[in-house]
């Protein structure tokens, strides 16, 4: 049996995605250590895995991105993105380093896995010579000459001129946006002993060795020479909890089209996109369901003023029994509310344009499942508009659909695992032509 180590910044998304693969890999036989923030200690260890805590990396699990760091006040898109990548994930790889080095010293570790924002997992695993994998509960981050930048969220140009315009975009943001973060990412790099990486900085989010995507082609923008060790394996979907639907279920039924609303995790101020989206909705023939994450309808209405009947607000819901009888999805575009959306086949309505939404919302433009609004406090009326136009075009669905039928094909969790044993036991790169490697 192996020992895996999982990492994870001290951010929801980031922290749950793996647990499926997690349960998987104990259920296995293995041993599964999990470095983490304290918030997210119960939830791990509900899936047989063993929590670390930080001790060099700061802990800001269970706070807002405003709250952990407010110098990112009022910046969006590929300036956040740039500041970030340079503060907080590559910034903070030396502490990781030495907290993870702890671990290392303490148990014969086979395996890393990470989201790949956790800067110096990678480090590590070069310094000791352990196989490491990253998860992609983000848009792909490789990228080649026909593929936009990341960060703008560009649409692909095909041709000469889309080349043009990737290789001067592409250079301005590793030169402007990106350049503090591949300057501190190779001062680490020598401060640990390393030699320089040829590699930039933002293309070490996907390991080397093995690579998880969690979605699948229909969703991404096409490569022409994707590396051997990126393996699709869809939807990073949640095991099912046991809960008990709240006596409004029924109305979900009632024959109105369903339009379900979130902000995800990060970001908690209702005023930029749920508010919009009630108001937008409160005559419209449609069942509005709200999910905040942690308010209730007392408490926005005792914020905001009373809520039109067509609305239900609820902390918290099990996506995929919501999506399940969802007609369309009012989102500011969190990656694992898109993929388990579209496993679902259910079309998008996208507002946000702040850490990576804009690439997310590029691609579901791109694949035509959805409408991106392009701002992150929409205006009721474009909000409206869009709803109205997805549940009448029978095109967004259709899309949708098909994302549907291929990530059905997947499962995340056993994938992951299956993926994951074969790195522990052949600690080389794991290419999509290999043969199982039986462990």
């Amino acid at each position: 049996m192996s020992t895996f180590v999982f990492a994870s910044i001290p951010v929801q998304a980031h922290t749950t995605n793996p647990m499926p693969i997690a349960a998987r890999l104990v259920r296995r036989g293995h041993t599964v250590l999990w470095y983490a923030g304290r918030a997210f200690h119960d939830r791990i260890a509900g899936t047989g895995a063993e929590p670390v805590a930080f001790t060099d990396q700061p802990d800001y699990g269970g706070q807002s991105v405003d709250e952990a760091f407010p110098e990112f006040q009022g910046k969006s898109g590929p300036a956040m993105i740039g500041q970030g990548f340079e503060k907080i994930f590559v910034g903070h790889a030396p502490q990781r380093v030495a907290d993870l080095r702890r671990i290392t010293a303490a148990h014969p570790v086979d395996a890393f896995l990470t989201e790949g924002l956790s800067f110096g997992v990678g480090l590590l695993a070069e310094l000791e010579g352990i196989g490491w994998a990253t998860f992609g509960d983000g848009p792909l981050p490789y990228q080649d000459a026909d593929t936009p930048p990341f960060g703008p969220g560009l649409l692909p140009l095909p041709g000469p001129l889309g080349r043009l315009r990737n290789r001067l975009v592409g250079g301005f943001a590793s030169k402007i946006i990106f350049g503090p973060t591949e300057r501190a990412y190779q001062r680490i790099r020598a401060d640990l002993g390393l030699p320089p990486d040829p590699v930039s900085a933002l293309a070490r989010v996907a390991s080397p060795m093995l690579h998880l995507q969690g979605c699948t082609p229909s969703f991404e923008y096409p490569r022409a020479d994707l590396p051997g060790h990126f393996h699709w394996i869809g939807a990073l979907r949640p095991d099912p909890v046991p809960w008990q639907p709240p006596p409004w279920w029924p109305r979900l039924s009632e024959g109105r089209p369903v339009v379900h609303v979130t902000q995800g995790s990060l970001r908690p101020d209702p005023t930029e996109l749920i508010m919009p989206t009630i108001s937008a909705l409160a005559a419209e023939p449609v069942l509005v369901v709200v999910t905040t994450g942690g308010l209730d309808r007392t408490a926005l209405e005792r914020d905001h003023g009373p809520l039109p009947d067509n609305c239900i607000v609820a902390p918290w819901l099990p996506y995929d029994e919501l999506l399940g009888s969802a007609d369309v999805f009012v989102t500011n575009g969190g990656y694992t509310g898109v993929t388990t959306a579209l496993a679902h086949g259910v079309p998008i309505v996208q507002a946000g344009t702040t850490e990576e939404k804009a690439e997310i919302a590029a691609r579901i433009a791109w694949s035509g499942v959805g409408i991106r609004l392009g701002r992150t406090h929409p205006a009721p009326e474009r909000v409206r508009a869009a709803v109205r136009r997805v549940l009448a075009e029978p095109g967004f669905r259709t899309a949708a659909t098909a994302v549907r039928t291929e990530l059905a094909e997947h499962d995340a969790a056993e994938e992951g695992a299956d993926l994951m044993e074969r790195l522990a036991s052949t600690r080389r790169p794991v290419m999509r032509d290999d043969r199982r490697v039986d462990v």
